[in-house]
This record gives structure tokens, C-alpha cells and sequence, in this order.
């Protein structure tokens, strides 16, 4: 293994945090280890994948949202408050 030179802090959730220790308890390696293997997965997996917004769509038309339908329904409720709240600006905006 190559010599560790570069430390990076990052901010996660709890429940990524939980994911990541669990899974170095299970493979027996440190969290740093947990990382690097994870980021080598996806990197060698999806290097160069862009989605556009109907493979987005269609995938989670055949799959798990990651998240419960009471939560996508307030984030669709924050999300359209936001357009309204930007849109209602932009025509004040323009009125005045």
C-alpha cells in the first residue's frame, strides 16, 4: 500500500458515519480503509457516467427512492415554496 501523505476532513450524516464504522468493524481494516475501498468501487464502476435526467428518472421509477414518501413529499413542499418565493422576487423585481 502507497504512503498515506494527504488528511482531509469531511462532514457526513450519522447515519453515513454508522455505515462506515460498521463496515470496518465487519472487513476488519480502519475507517480511512473503509473510504479509500469504497471510492475505488465507485470510481472504477461509474469513472466517466453521466446521467441525464431521464436516466434519473427512470431509475427510481424501477427502484428505492432513498428516502420514505413522507419525506420526498416535504421536500417537494420546500422545494415548490422555494420556486413560488423565487418567482414572486423576481416579479416584484421586475415591478418595481
Amino acid at each position: 500500500m502507497s504512503r498515506m501523505t494527504i488528511r482531509s476532513s469531511y462532514a457526513i450524516d450519522a447515519a453515513t458515519d454508522q455505515r462506515i464504522k460498521r463496515l470496518a468493524a465487519v472487513w476488519g481494516v480502519s475507517q480511512a480503509e473503509v473510504i479509500r475501498r469504497s471510492v475505488q468501487r465507485v470510481a472504477e464502476t461509474n469513472e466517466g457516467v453521466a446521467y441525464s435526467p431521464a436516466d434519473v428518472v427512470a431509475h427510481y421509477r424501477n427502484n428505492v427512492l432513498p428516502r420514505s414518501a413522507e419525506e420526498t413529499r416535504t421536500l417537494i413542499e420546500s422545494l415548490r415554496k422555494l420556486r413560488h418565493d423565487a418567482d414572486a422576487a423576481r416579479a416584484r423585481a421586475r415591478s418595481a
